[in-house]
């Protein structure tokens, strides 16, 4: 059984990984600061930005792939604290890739649609970044390292993800649903778009990446382009929540701390013909994620 390490193993993301590759993988699953509820021996804590740990971790296991899921993606934490930003996101990637290399590992780094300025909407793999905040900024940084050398990478650009958490952390879909679940108004932009990914649906992909010979960059997106507010309402349809709670607002009337762009939608032709699993449009995505 091949050997596969896990970073940010007990987020939204990471926890979906871990769920769906423990039949197949012998898997070892990183935490820093969030521990899942049960621990077992394939678990461990671990600080990414600490090379003699993270060294001695991957020389015991000795992994042939590395997904590397860990990062604070709370741009708004980012643009405010930028050495944090940096510390976690760039520095932890350029020890996870040292070691990667020294190891022969295939490292599968997960990126953002936020590297991206939002002027052109469905990019391509081959088109130039332009991040406007901290953290995309952070993600740019990070695949550069990667890019720099030959070894056996694959640069993964997320989409903005959605779905229900398994083992911790959150996405914007539940915040729209637990809200809809109280009753409470739910103010959606109806001008900012993107490819929404469903968690699941980005899991399994990335774990046949993890198998596979691509290296490179690769997109990877929902089917549709799509505003918030458009797919708040898929939602309410689709799992039967009451669209009346939703409120249309525009992004430009809400002040942040970290710019947003206006259009990060990926175009995932490359996907399509690398990757077996499809990747599924939001309704059928909503479905999936409501049982239907």
């Amino acid at each position: 059984m091949k050997r596969l390490l896990i970073t940010g193993a007990s987020g939204f993301l990471g926890g979906h990984l871990y769920t769906l590759a423990k039949t197949s993988w012998q898997i070892r699953a990183v935490f820093n600061n969030h521990p899942p509820q049960s621990l077992s021996d394939e678990w461990i804590q671990l600080d990414l930005t600490e090379q003699c740990q993270v060294m001695k971790c991957l020389e015991k296991f000795q992994p042939d792939v590395i997904i590397h899921a860990a990062a604070n993606s709370n741009l708004d934490q980012c643009e405010l604290n930028p050495e944090m930003a940096r510390r976690v996101n760039v520095e932890s990637t350029r020890m996870i890739h040292k070691a990667a290399l020294e190891l022969n590992s295939r490292l599968i780094f997960v990126s953002s649609d936020m590297v991206f300025d939002g002027r052109q909407g469905n990019y391509r793999e081959t088109d130039p970044v332009a991040p406007i905040s901290v953290y995309g900024r952070t993600k740019v940084d990070s695949e550069q390292i990667l890019q720099k050398s030959e070894g056996n990478y694959v640069i993964a650009r997320a989409a903005l993800i959605y779905g229900r958490s398994i083992i911790g952390g959150s996405s914007f879909s539940m915040w729209i649903e637990n809200r809809l679940h109280m009753n409470q108004n739910t103010p959606l932009f109806v001008d900012q778009y993107r490819t929404p990914v469903l968690v699941n649906n980005l899991a399994a992909a990335l774990l046949e990446l993890a198998e596979n010979n691509y290296t490179g960059i690769i997109h990877l997106g929902g089917e549709n382009r799509i505003n918030r507010l458009t797919f708040g309402k898929q939602l309410c349809a689709v799992c039967n929540y009451d669209e009346g709670l939703l409120l249309t607002v525009s992004m430009h009337e809400n002040k942040t701390a970290a710019p947003r762009p206006v259009d990060v939608s990926l175009h995932t032709g490359l996907a399509r013909s690398v990757l077996r699993e499809p990747l599924m449009n939001t309704v059928d995505g909503l479905r999936l994620m409501c049982g239907l």
